[in-house]
């Protein structure tokens, strides 16, 4: 039973872009919300925590679009997730991760961290700048090169 609702949203992911795009588009214009050496690990401004909401409503947006188009709902989608974990689909270790990144801590712990939300390396993706510096990464370790652009 592949042809689960979260299965054909990974399709969707992969014909579509834009989606990821616009999810590192988010990230660009936010990361210097998180990513301040005064912010300790338990201490959140008012500041990170609106950037978390819009982030929680750029997802609603995708999902909404996602299911006006291939039809289903919510319930259809949790209900798909939970076959993919009981029958340990191949893809529902992604799903694991990407629910633990909706998760405010986690969010915002990775945004801090200068780590992608969408594939969960050091942040860098064509056609965005990297930043100068991470003030969480070690002294001396300079950010990664950003990956090749494909044409």
């Amino acid at each position: 039973m592949s042809e689960t609702l979260p299965n054909y949203f990974l399709q969707h992911l992969r014909q579509n872009p834009q989606i990821l795009e616009s999810i590192r588009d988010f990230q660009v214009k936010y990361r210097s919300c998180f990513v301040q050496p005064s912010c300790t690990a338990d201490d959140y401004t008012q500041e990170q925590r609106a950037a978390y909401m819009e982030f929680a409503n750029l997802i609603d947006l995708h999902m909404s679009q996602f299911f006006a188009l291939y039809g289903g709902s919510e319930e259809d989608f949790v209900a798909g997730l939970e076959w993919m974990k009981a029958t340990e689909d191949a893809n529902w270790h992604a799903y694991q991760m990407c629910i633990k990144q909706i998760e405010f801590e986690s969010f915002t712990q990775m945004l801090r961290a200068d780590v992608c939300l969408c594939c969960g390396k050091p942040f860098a993706s064509p056609g965005h700048p990297l930043p100068a510096r991470s003030p969480y990464m070690p002294a001396g370790d300079e950010p990664p090169p950003a990956p090749p652009v494909s044409e």
